[in-house]
């Protein structure tokens, strides 16, 4: 007893405890960091992802347009077998016209690239309803592959020029990307973004 009494008076014994409560500080606080973020990802407010990076605090996302929606309607007489998941609209090429960015889902036997894995019996596609001007007539960009899990679309207009970009945000089992997209000359865009090729 009174050898380790005086072990703690000496300078060894004050560099140990010094030691051990910054190594309890840091146990602590890393506890504390975990129970925080995982109450977080279960409220919806944090996306983290695998490498631990955190995107998505307080996004809001668009919300789905209803089935009656004429760009939604415009969307299933040109894509007839196709089931739609995600449907948000935004005028996306300035015109003052409301485009409808479409995620769906495809059947095999309609789907000319066959390169992603089937979902579902079918492929995961985004497509963009453009307005042609009338606001009675649409045309769709090619369709590209999309996430098949949790697909999120926010709108936003991050380089302040004309046209419209959107995050496309979504998973497929543990595996999170997302990609900001912008519509050119017809064709939807894919400008930046981490993992889809995951999704």
């Amino acid at each position: 007893m009174k050898k380790t009494a005086i072990f703690f008076k000496s300078l060894k014994g004050k560099i140990v405890l010094i030691v051990c409560s910054l190594l309890a500080g840091i146990i602590i606080r890393q506890s504390l960091e975990n129970l925080y973020e995982k109450k977080q990802v279960q409220t919806g407010t944090v996306t983290t992802y695998e490498d631990g990076s955190r995107v998505g605090r307080n996004l809001s996302y668009a919300e789905t347009v209803p089935e009656d929606n004429k760009i939604l309607q415009a969307f299933y007489e040109q894509f007839p077998t196709a089931t739609m998941l995600v449907a948000c609209e935004e005028d996306l090429t300035n015109d003052g016209k409301k485009d409808l960015v479409v995620i769906y889902n495809t059947p095999e036997e309609d789907e000319a690239s066959k390169n992603t894995a089937l979902v579902n019996g079918g492929h995961i596609r985004l497509t963009v309803m453009i307005d042609l001007g009338s606001g009675e007539e649409y045309e769709h960009t090619e369709p590209i592959p999309a996430p098949v899990e949790n697909q999120k679309i926010q709108f936003q207009n991050i380089d302040k020029a004309d046209e419209m970009e959107f995050v496309l945000q979504g998973q497929k089992g543990a595996k999170v990307g997302y990609g900001i997209f912008r519509v050119i000359d017809g064709r939807a865009v894919n400008l930046f973004g981490e993992g889809m090729e995951e999704c």
